[in-house]
């Protein structure tokens, strides 16, 4: 088997930094916009900001998470830690449809009760000016999330763009209640709320995806054409795919000459290692081999 514990160790201490970084700049927004909204008297606003402040309960657990995926295999883990991750991203998820749910029953309540804030155009400075520091952080995350191939962090970058929209509403939502219209301004935090349950679902699937072991059958799909392509494998009877965080790991049965010696058929599975290896970053390949015969076909 192949081993790539120095490049994937880097990896996850690379998305340890990125996890860091979303709570440095998600305490600094959730304040910011928090004690915004009490001053300029924003609903959009503070809904923003509450949306803010459960990133920073996701970026920290995701921190954790990622803390313990780093932890090497031990007697009871024999595959590492790094589903640790993706459970990370799901406890994130939970959380996000929690406050989620309450800032909508919160919108709600308003437009029932006619209770619409007014608030101060000065207001619209701290949403224009977190919309620049969530783009940074987006495009920084979100770089590396592909560098790192981190589940975690691909699910922060996806959230950190959605915050940047969000606040692009709720400037202009500002910008609408300062012209006479209050209730767009409590509309806009009804938006946010389903913005937070989009973002909080669509984690959730993926992070449960990758918990049931499912895989992308593309994927899988690309990986048998690729063997395929080696002179002496026959047929592929069957493939399997599974994620653990931000590692995969293949298993597969390769049909090859039956006259073949067992050191000869070692050479063969140790080449299909280092192929997908090399072309898809699979961590952890299991050959099986069969033998093939003519009335396969």
């Amino acid at each position: 088997m192949l081993n790539h514990s120095t490049n994937n160790n880097g990896s996850k201490r690379s998305a340890s930094k990125g996890a860091s970084v979303g709570i440095i700049v998600y305490l600094f927004l959730a304040s910011f916009k928090l004690i915004a909204s009490y001053y300029f008297h924003s609903a959009a606003l503070k809904a923003d900001g509450l949306n803010n402040l459960s990133d920073i309960i996701s970026s920290l657990t995701l921190f954790i998470g990622l803390l313990i995926a780093k932890r090497p295999a031990d007697h009871d883990h024999h595959f590492g830690h790094s589903k640790y991750e993706p459970l990370a991203s799901f406890v994130t998820s939970l959380i996000m449809f929690t406050i989620g749910f309450e800032v909508l029953k919160e919108g709600i309540h308003r437009f029932i009760t006619h209770q619409f804030l007014q608030p101060n155009l000065q207001s619209v400075w701290v949403a224009l000016i977190s919309i620049l520091i969530l783009f940074i952080a987006y495009r920084y995350m979100d770089q590396l999330a592909k560098e790192t191939g981190s589940l975690g962090l691909k699910a922060s970058a996806k959230d950190l763009f959605s915050d940047m929209l969000t606040t692009v509403g709720t400037s202009i939502a500002i910008l609408g209640s300062s012209l006479g219209f209050p209730q767009i301004d409590t509309f806009m935090s009804l938006i946010v709320a389903c913005l937070i349950i989009k973002t909080a679902y669509d984690i959730f699937s993926e992070s449960t995806f990758t918990l049931s072991d499912g895989f992308d059958e593309e994927a899988l799909r690309a990986y048998k054409d690729l063997i395929l392509k080696h002179p002496r494998v026959e047929a592929i009877p069957s493939i399997r795919g599974r994620l653990c965080g931000s590692y995969i790991y293949v298993d597969i049965t390769v049909e090859i000459d039956r006259h073949l010696s067992v050191v000869e058929s070692h050479h063969i599975t140790q080449e299909i290692e280092q192929i997908l290896c090399y072309h898809y970053g699979v961590r952890d390949v299991d050959v099986h081999v069969e033998p093939y015969y003519e009335s396969n076909e």
